[in-house]
């Protein structure tokens, strides 16, 4: 019986302790204004609250599929490296440089198009 009693009362001290810690919270907490801007989601800089048929910025949508796409070849970086470290052999070296010289040419063709500029004239 004194197992059960034990039991009751830790519970009841537990759910005390949350309501008095939540109340001392809220008492001592700031005061947060409401108003239409703190309330509202933050979607990339777009009023959710307006037209969803606003047109889309294509060179957002442009620098944004390139960070990705470098984000991506980043990731396979990394297994390459533990593997030249492991075992240096020349089809690993050779794959590697094959790799970097694609990277590079493909940010030598991003910006020689220009689509790394955000401020563009």
């Amino acid at each position: 019986m004194s197992f059960v009693y034990s039991g009751v009362v830790y519970i009841m001290a537990v759910v005390v302790l949350g309501v008095v810690l939540t109340m001392l919270s809220l008492v001592i907490s700031k005061k947060v204004q409401l108003n239409r801007e703190k309330l509202s989601a933050f979607e990339c800089g777009f009023d959710p609250l307006s037209s969803s048929r606003l047109t889309f910025s294509l060179r957002f949508f442009l620098l944004a599929v390139v960070f990705l796409i470098f984000d991506v070849e980043l990731i396979l970086i990394a297994p390459y490296v533990y593997s030249v470290y492991s075992s240096v052999s020349a089809s690993f070296v050779g794959l590697g440089a094959l790799f970097m010289l694609v990277l590079l040419l493909g940010l030598m063709h991003e910006l020689n198009e220009g689509s790394l500029e955000w401020a563009k004239g």
